[in-house]
């Protein structure tokens, strides 16, 4: 990576895709860190720092949702900084400045230091001295109880990335165009892959990547399959990294955890064996049996002392969430057995009533954060005959194991939204905005909305809080009769005006109830 500024780099040639990264909020880190024994700092006054921020699209919604926070963000390509500055001042937003300069001139004497400290699909994609930089801006510009987020490609599972990497780069070293250079990495992919009438092993991992290949848009591809430098780790290695920095391992942002239903016993039972060993010992076998391709490693100063496992005395003071709802009940009624199923498909079998009602409370909320305290209130007064002096500690063992395992989250604090529809709905003026020239908003939850029909793209527009349903509808159907979008229904067309307020009518209230279960409006 070039120290000068003034450098083009390919992010200046290609824009890489923007996306927003959940697991990357502070609200995420902070919480890991908590239930190793650290204290980040209030949310809602921390500072936080992003390498390789590009257009600032992860930054922005945080800035937004934290105006008393503070967000610096860096990068060396000058044309992302420059429309996330653009887009910046459209929002007339005050907390967040981006900078186009070189991560290895970053230094404590110009930025400061901060709370929480970014970098996500950075590392595995610099050269070494800049990796080594990363490590000691964590170091040197973390607070004492700060958190740092360092994404990178890992192994084992690189190694199969690894082998249509090295044959992709061969074929297309010549191309210069981006595009053809994207079509033609593909294709030799797709070309190996089709070589042989019968799959082979080889032939089979070939075909496994190809399929993942097809699924990543241009120019994520082009930067993250064809760059110059993608080097993984094991996490060991990684680890070894980070304690020549004196930094620690705290956690992984999402759940690596080895789940009993989808390992076997034998497996599970030497993973127990290992419950002495030091934990980088652990987190590395659990990634040779997993096949770990990615990892998100959370790190802090070396000097903290953490807890070895989650204090389960400290989940009382957070809040839950689960989008899992109740799906069958089993069994005779004094030993039944009910099962939750989240959106993604993971499940949790429980016959405990006090987590059966815990559940259920946190689905009847979903989006919202529920407060331990409350939820023990509501759980407990649907049950009879459980010990209620041990409810407390029953239910945050139960939060601690469905949370390891990432069935539901826990958080440190709320975050600003609400899942009822108001009589003047709103969603955040960043959604507005971001709507207004394309088709993906950030939802208050840090994850990225589609919203492909233009209908659905106006309705968002117009919830700044000034209109009830009635005056939506009709603001729809203006819309509608101008021209600017057409209303379909039941794969056709509608013409009748009467229809068209009709249907436009249900449809406003049932985006509305749509949206508030998608975290798009806001309290």
């Amino acid at each position: 990576m070039s120290r000068q500024a003034e450098a083009t780099t390919p992010y200046d040639e290609v824009l890489y895709p923007a996306a927003v990264f959940p697991q990357t909020h502070p609200n995420r880190l902070a919480t890991v860190a908590y239930l190793r024994g650290v204290n980040p700092a209030p949310l809602n006054r921390c500072r936080l720092l992003e390498l390789g921020c590009g257009v600032g699209a992860n930054l922005t919604p945080l800035a937004c949702d934290s105006p008393e926070s503070e967000f610096i963000g860096i990068d060396l390509a000058q044309r992302p900084i420059a429309l996330g500055k653009a887009f910046i001042n459209e929002l007339c937003l005050q907390n967040i400045h981006l900078h186009p300069m070189d991560i290895c001139d970053a230094n404590r004497a110009r930025f400061g230091t901060f709370d929480f400290i970014i970098a996500h699909g950075v590392y595995s994609w610099v050269a070494q001295p800049v990796r080594e930089r990363i490590l000691a801006i964590c170091t040197e510009m973390l607070n004492p109880h700060g958190v740092a987020y360092i994404s990178y490609n890992a192994y084992p599972g690189n190694h199969l990335r690894d082998l249509v990497r090295t044959m992709m780069r061969f074929h297309t070293k010549p191309i210069k165009d981006f595009r053809e250079r994207v079509d033609q990495a593909r294709s030799i992919v797709k070309f190996v892959a089709d070589s042989a009438p019968n799959t082979d092993e080889y032939v089979a991992a070939v075909r496994a990547q190809f399929d993942r290949l097809s699924k990543y848009t241009d120019e994520g591809f082009f930067h993250d399959d064809l760059n110059e430098v993608n080097q993984p780790f094991y996490f060991c290695e990684f680890n070894s990294d980070a304690e020549r920095h004196e930094l620690q391992f705290v956690g992984e942002a999402s759940t690596n955890e080895l789940q009993p239903g989808k390992f076997t016993t034998q497996v599970m039972d030497r993973m127990a064996e290992l419950q002495a060993a030091p934990e980088f010992v652990r987190e590395q076998y659990k990634d040779f049996i997993r096949g770990t391709a990615f990892r998100q490693t959370l790190l802090c100063h070396r000097g903290l002392t953490l807890a070895p496992d989650i204090l389960i005395d400290r989940i009382p003071t957070l809040y839950a969430s689960c989008d899992a709802t109740l799906q069958k009940t089993e069994g005779d009624p004094g030993s039944k057995t009910t099962r939750f199923v989240r959106r993604g498909g993971s499940e949790l079998e429980t016959a405990h009533p006090l987590i059966v009602e815990a559940l259920k409370v946190l689905s009847a909320n979903w989006p919202c954060q529920v407060h331990f305290g409350r939820l023990l209130t509501e759980a407990s007064s649907k049950v009879t005959g459980v010990d209620q002096p041990d409810n407390s500690r029953t239910l945050a063992e139960a939060l601690s194991k469905a949370y390891r395992t990432g069935f539901l989250h826990l958080h440190v604090g709320p975050r600003q939204l609400t899942n009822a529809v108001s009589q003047y709905p709103t969603v955040s003026k960043l959604a507005r905005v971001q709507l207004a020239s394309g088709e993906t908003a950030t939802n208050q939850l840090h994850v990225a909305m589609k919203f492909p029909d233009r209908l659905s793209r106006r309705l968002v527009e117009l919830l700044d809080g000034t209109r009830n349903e009635e005056a939506l509808t009709h603001e729809l159907v203006e819309f509608v009769q101008n021209g600017h979008a057409e209303l379909i229904d039941n794969g056709a067309p509608v013409q009748d005006i009467n229809a068209v307020e009709t249907i436009l009518k249900r449809r406003v209230r049932e985006g509305l109830v749509s949206l508030a279960q998608e975290a798009m409006l806001v309290s």
